[in-house]
């Protein structure tokens, strides 16, 4: 039972593979100088960042134990939720085509994209990336990593979603309102 653990582990590990080639291989927009593109502040990216590098680093240090009937279940229903976040991201980030940017920016010619899963929510690549930390955690059985995906993670998500909300108004303007009234930030008919 422990090597089936330890496979879907695995998985869930490597589910988090397609959205970081994402966001390092280099499938970036190309910037050009001036234009209308709005920059917004690097601030929360850069949480984002150390809060999945404190995530990483719990995960490995505090994984449970990968041998008994609560360790299977854990690691398949984890393996599947960080599954599901990683084609939430993916199929987000395929709806966004150039108007992705790792940095939150608005682009009057990239437009406001309000269809696939933006449909229904506003930031759901924030959304998938966090229900891909929480598969891991519960993946792994490690509560200290799940301290961190509920304390650190999801507010800094929350604390981007916002950033990129006042940019987004700023370069939209009652477009994006409209949109705002129509959908919830991050969990469909929820928040």
């Amino acid at each position: 039972m422990s090597i089936l653990v330890i496979v879907l582990r695995a998985a869930s590990l490597l589910a988090f593979a397609g959205p970081t080639l994402l966001i390092f291989g280099g499938r970036g927009p190309k910037r050009t100088r001036g234009g209308d593109r709005g920059r917004g502040d690097r601030t929360p990216v850069l949480a984002n960042f150390a809060a999945f590098g404190l995530f990483f680093a719990f995960l490995a240090a505090f994984a449970g134990n990968a041998e008994g009937p609560a360790a299977l279940v854990l690691a398949l229903c984890g393996c599947l939720v960080a599954l599901a976040g990683a084609a939430l991201v993916l199929r987000s980030r395929a709806e966004l085509g150039a108007a992705w940017s790792l940095v939150p920016s608005a682009d009057q010619g990239a437009g406001l994209v309000t269809t696939g899963p933006y449909r229904l929510i506003r930031h759901p690549i924030y959304l998938g990336l966090s229900m891909l930390a929480l598969g891991e955690a519960l993946a792994f059985s490690s509560w200290p990593a799940m301290l961190v995906v509920i304390s650190l993670i999801v507010p800094t998500f929350v604390w981007r979603a916002y950033a990129e909300e006042k940019l987004l108004t700023h370069t939209f303007g009652e477009r994006h309102a409209d949109y705002r009234r129509q959908t919830k930030i991050m969990i469909p008919y929820l928040l």
